[in-house]
């Protein structure tokens, strides 16, 4: 891969430049961490030859991690992120052909990160697995492996990044099966100017395109796309704390790249030649408020038309209309926060079906009444409706969810004691479009925990009941678990040690009960005072009421990770 020639000369350049800079007179400081570590994994089923639970880990993982940052003198700074396991174990992992892998698909393999980003004053050069937001209609939610930089010379911005965010999956029918998907390259520019605290304008560039070759055999239910989105960004400060905030975009996308080229829909060149796959459309986001160290209010409002998707947020929802009034509370005393906002959603705004109008709202309320007594209160609601089109009925899935947890702590003159109790309530509803069938998903769930601390003992237990009961038309499940760890030191406190043992009986319908039980140990032993050397052990048993065939099976996880961490810096 280019890319991957590219980035090892950029940064020995670097490395030598900086050492030539700084004529070696000031000392390197370095900080951050490093280790390596094992993860041993076992899987013991009973009946023997028993294939209903399948193994949820490799049996061997090494794992490294290096996140150092180095600096020389007061300007210059690398800072590493590199995190990787020797097996690729993403979701499509050796079901696509990655069972050995190459060093392009090992870089770029999702569960890997190698990020490095020297900087110098305002230059920052940006190489590797890179999440970046630009703005909240551009890109900011995909990670990308490439190169790029940022640059801030006075009150210009400056960012260009490219590289690839998907690599090539062959289709496979299982099992598990994989749809597929193309080898994605993206491209993403900012330029404009800002002043911290004041002002930013900035105009947006994001594109992406699959390379239809990544693929000997096109996948059946994928096609190979491209979209170009541009965008131009304000945000205003003022006095007082009131702020303004807009953004409007335009985006262009390819919905299938095999499709005819057409010379008068949808092209924005050079940047995307129109095809006719290809669709248009906008999308525009602003708000207006008034923030101080006790109150804020705002109004945000976000409309995003039926055709309007860009690369950098692949699973936007579009066709909706969403207004808002947020707002934070702080008062009696300080001693009340309330955060809350209320609005709605209009979903198929463009007429396409017909339109449904949902309630947005949430808030989320604490109180501390004195030294003893805490209340914290919470509430959502949120989803989406569309109560026609071309099926029979409508999409309905909207979840409501509400939140109590009390908390009382006392103390004496030898330990101080924690009672917290967390209720939750959420009730999902969702529509069948063929059917128009509704069904709603209700659940209750309640932990009750106890932490007592002592003072003149290095001695941490904590105790926990916990209920859980979710009920949908056609099954029903309880469970109720029972838990209680400890932790203390030995060794001159070189050596931290917890152990947890946790019980769980469950029952589905009308079946006999299952019963779990899962017992764990942490041991971290302080080598000296940078380096730590870390062990885990735990084991999984679980075995099944007569809700399977055959009735009473079980299981056994094992579990064993151990790894050295070594602490850069004092």
């Amino acid at each position: 891969m280019q890319l991957n020639r590219l980035i090892i000369p950029a940064v020995a350049c670097l490395l030598l430049s900086t050492a030539r800079s700084q004529n070696l007179k000031k000392a390197v400081q370095i900080s951050g961490t490093m280790g390596v570590s094992y993860e041993g994994y076992g899987l013991t089923r009973n009946p023997a030859g028993w294939t209903g639970f399948n193994p949820r880990k490799p049996w061997n993982q090494l794992r490294f991690s290096f996140t150092p940052t180095m600096k020389f003198g007061k300007n210059w700074s690398i800072p590493f992120n590199i995190n990787f396991a020797t097996k690729a174990t993403n979701f499509a992992g050796p079901y696509s052909g990655i069972g050995k892998q190459n060093i392009g698909q090992f870089v770029t393999n999702p569960m890997n990160s190698f990020g490095i980003n020297p900087s110098y004053k305002w230059a920052e050069l940006q190489l590797g697995t890179q999440y970046l937001n630009y703005s909240e209609l551009s890109t900011g939610d995909i990670g990308v492996f490439g190169a790029g930089f940022d640059l801030k010379p006075g009150a210009y911005r400056i960012k260009f990044f490219t590289g690839v965010s998907q690599r090539a999956v062959n289709f496979f029918t299982g099992s598990p099966a994989t749809t597929g998907a193309y080898t994605r390259h993206n491209w993403m520019f900012q330029i404009g100017k800002e002043k911290e605290g004041k002002y930013l304008v900035a105009l947006n560039f994001v594109k992406a395109k699959d390379k239809v070759s990544s693929l000997a055999v096109p996948p059946p239910l994928v096609t190979p796309q491209e979209g170009f989105t541009t965008s131009l960004v304000t945000k205003i400060y003022f006095k007082a704390g009131w702020y303004f905030t807009a953004e409007g975009a335009q985006s262009f996308y390819t919905k299938d790249l095999n499709a005819p080229l057409s010379t008068t829909v949808n092209s924005f060149k050079p940047f995307i030649e129109g095809h006719t796959s290809t669709i248009r459309d906008f999308a525009g986001e602003g708000s207006i408020g008034k923030r101080s160290s006790l109150f804020d209010i705002g109004v945000k409002l976000k409309f995003l038309g039926a055709g309007f998707q860009t690369p950098g947020y692949p699973f936007l929802q579009p066709d909706r209309l969403d207004y808002t009034v947020n707002t934070r509370i702080n008062t009696w005393k300080q001693k009340m926060n309330i955060v809350a906002s209320v609005g709605q959603r209009v979903n198929n705004v463009s007429n396409t079906t017909l339109r449904a109008k949902q309630l947005i709202g949430n808030i989320n309320w604490f109180t501390q009444f004195n030294d003893n007594w805490s209340l914290n209160l919470s509430y959502n609601n949120f989803g989406f409706q569309a109560p026609g089109g071309i099926n029979p009925y409508g999409i309905k899935n909207v979840s409501n969810d509400l939140g109590i947890n009390p908390s009382y702590s006392w103390s004496n003159s030898s330990m101080s004691h924690l009672l917290s109790l967390n209720y939750n309530y959420s009730k999902y509803d969702e529509r069948d479009v063929m059917t128009g069938l509704l069904t709603s998903n209700n659940t209750h769930m309640g932990l009750l925990t106890y932490v007592p601390t002592y003072f003149n003992k290095d001695l941490t237990p904590d105790f926990s009941v916990l209920y859980f009961y979710n009920n949908f038309p056609g099954f029903k499940t309880a469970l109720l678990t029972l838990s209680s760890g400890i932790s203390f030191s030995a060794a001159q406190k070189k050596l931290r040690l917890r152990g947890q043992l946790q019980y769980t009986l469950g029952k589905n319908n009308s079946f006999s009960s299952s019963n779990n039980f899962i017992a764990s140990a942490n041991i971290d032993w302080k080598l000296n005072e940078r380096l730590t050397w870390s062990n885990f052990m735990g084991s999984n048993y679980y075995k099944y009421g007569n809700e399977i065939t055959p009735a009473g099976a079980s299981y056994l996880e094992s579990n064993l990770r151990t790894g050295l961490q070594y602490r850069f810096g004092k």
